[in-house]
């Protein structure tokens, strides 16, 4: 994309698909055009978001950052910058851990600027789209990064300057798995098993990558969001016209939203074996945390009916004890 291409304001996909269709076209054209249009408004949108600043996460600054709050030793870290956490020896239940505080770090941070984006004169617009709708893909774009290298990946953004189909194209496959686009999921495992991962110790290169493993779901994800964009640039518009009411609207829905999108992304790639390790051993640690997981929440469920059960019986014995008392007390003397 040239300076003037990022720097011109972006055009709604409905304003594009209105300006280039006419009455004479048939449906299926149109639907086929309006789909051409959302998904480059959307590729367009989605650069622009990737070359903000703060968007890109330096992968082993931020390892480096999360696991010192673990109180892993430097030779533990050095190891997991060169190769990944799970080969490092960190355990499924921290990397978890990890992944669970960056999700609740990243959607309170998006939530709370999103509040101030819903006020009038919030925060600069990217061209014609409110603050909060672009700063919802910020911390999406964050969020996804993060949770990547925590569970094996290396550094995928590369240089910001060149954002080409290679990039948005796993960004896309990423967003699409957060957003639940059919295919999404499994097109990410296949990518990450044929194409990223036994090139992990260096970037991609170019002529490996091929279009099979994402260009459906990638395209399918680029229209969803250049429609999805659109119409909430109008809603997010209407939500600023009762000042404090917007800015409520604008951080609960973005910081609900966020969240489930991005533990859904957390729970695919916490699936996916990392590379340099046994495949079995991993998945099996895996079935093992979630047998444990699901014992701690029936022994849970189970003491929260025992004490339930105990406060029932303990209000009926003071309940039975004070009758018993105030018929004995109500009873004639025999003196």
């Amino acid at each position: 994309m040239t300076h003037d291409e990022s720097s011109s304001p972006l055009v709604s996909a409905d304003d594009a698909v209105e300006s280039s269709t006419s009455d004479d076209e048939p449906l299926s054209d149109i639907v086929s055009e309006q789909d051409e249009q959302a998904q480059k408004f959307a590729a367009e949108f989605l650069k622009m978001v990737i070359r903000l600043r703060g968007v890109q996460i330096d992968r082993d600054d931020y390892l480096r950052q999360e696991l010192r709050k673990l109180g892993t030793d430097d030779d533990t870290i050095a190891l997991a910058l060169e190769t990944t956490p799970v080969q490092a020896g960190l355990t499924l239940a921290q990397l978890d851990d990890l992944a669970a505080a960056t999700i609740t770090f990243e959607t309170r941070k998006s939530a709370a600027i999103s509040f101030a984006a819903g006020l009038p004169g919030g925060f600069a617009m990217l061209a014609t789209i409110p603050a909060d709708v672009t700063q919802y893909y910020v911390h999406a774009f964050r969020v996804m990064q993060k949770l990547a290298y925590i569970y094996g990946w290396k550094d995928f953004l590369g240089d910001l300057n060149e954002i080409d189909d290679e990039t948005l194209g796993k960004m896309s496959l990423f967003l699409g798995v957060m957003l639940g686009v059919s295919g999404a999921a499994s097109s990410l495992t296949t990518f990450a098993k044929q194409i990223a991962r036994p090139a992990l110790q260096k970037q991609i290169a170019k002529r490996t990558l091929t279009k099979t493993a994402w260009y459906g779901p990638m395209k399918q994800t680029l229209k969803l969001i250049g429609i999805k964009v659109s119409k909430d640039s109008f809603a997010k518009g209407v939500t600023r016209t009762v000042p404090v009411i917007g800015g409520v609207i604008s951080g609960g829905m973005t910081l609900v939203v966020l969240k489930s999108q991005s533990t859904r992304l957390h729970k695919h790639l916490r699936e996916i074996p990392p590379p340099g390790v046994d495949a079995a051993e991993y998945l099996a640690a895996l079935d093992d945390l979630g047998a444990q997981a699901d014992e701690s929440r029936v022994l849970a469920a189970a003491r929260e009916k025992v004490k339930g059960a105990t406060d029932e019986a303990s209000a009926w014995v003071k309940g039975a004890g004070g009758s018993l008392l105030r018929k004995v007390q109500r009873q004639p003397s025999d003196q």
